[in-house]
């Protein structure tokens, strides 16, 4: 009896050390505090993310937000962001779509200063094939283009040449092509659908219904 008490205990304190090795530390409240890519440009780089995977989108206050400073009084000369995007529609995150905010026509970025120059939309889209289960990417230069010069991604992001590029999750997670804006200043890599957005033969059910596609309805014979 006291052998198997002892054999016990010492599996419960390999089973501790090794959930504590695993287990990210106090400083990072995600999945992955260290985390080193092992496929894309980003290879061998080491990342630390300290994001909290929230499912509701908070708008920070000016006064909270770590770049204002609270003390100058100016501050209040500002308007709050909430309330400056309180009428812009929204993802299923609850953060600012910005692209259908730029097609209603709410927000106009300019192309210079004087706001004299035009833009130069390009309507091509890529699609990504390499994605396994998961649905293909369509990459719109549309939506891109109709605010940002071409030289925003190319050739530093993005090199020109077909097969020049080969952008995987672990590159993007770690802030190389999209991940250069996306999780930045753009929407956020946790709304998957929104890249992820063509289905194929081997994507499962379940991405569709994420993305608002209505499942097929079961005729009384089929479910009997």
């Amino acid at each position: 009896m006291l052998r198997g008490l002892i054999f016990t205990l010492i599996a419960a304190a390999i089973v501790v050390q090794f959930l504590s090795s695993c287990s990210p530390g106090r400083q990072s409240a995600t999945r992955g505090a260290q985390y080193e890519v092992d496929s894309g440009v980003g290879i061998g780089k080491r990342w630390r993310d300290n994001r909290v995977f929230a499912t509701e989108v908070k708008t920070e206050l000016l006064a909270t937000d770590g770049i204002h400073d609270p003390k100058n009084t100016a501050i209040s000369a500002l308007q709050e962001p909430a309330e400056a995007m309180s009428s812009f529609p929204l993802d299923r995150r609850g953060a600012v779509d910005w692209v259908k905010a730029l097609e209603l026509g709410i927000i106009d970025p300019r192309v210079d200063i004087l706001g004299k120059a035009e833009m130069m939309p390009l309507d091509m889209d890529i699609m990504f094939k390499d994605t396994g289960q998961m649905p293909w990417v369509k990459f719109p230069h549309l939506a891109h283009t109709k605010w940002l010069a071409c030289s925003n991604c190319h050739p530093a992001i993005f090199i020109q040449k077909k097969g020049a590029n080969n952008p995987s999750m672990d590159g993007i997670l770690a802030g190389e092509h999209c991940g250069r804006c996306h999780d930045k200043v753009a929407f956020a890599l946790w709304t998957c659908e929104r890249c992820h957005s063509v289905p194929h033969e081997g994507t499962p059910k379940r991405w569709s219904e994420v993305m608002g596609v209505r499942p097929e309805k079961v005729t009384d014979e089929e479910s009997r």
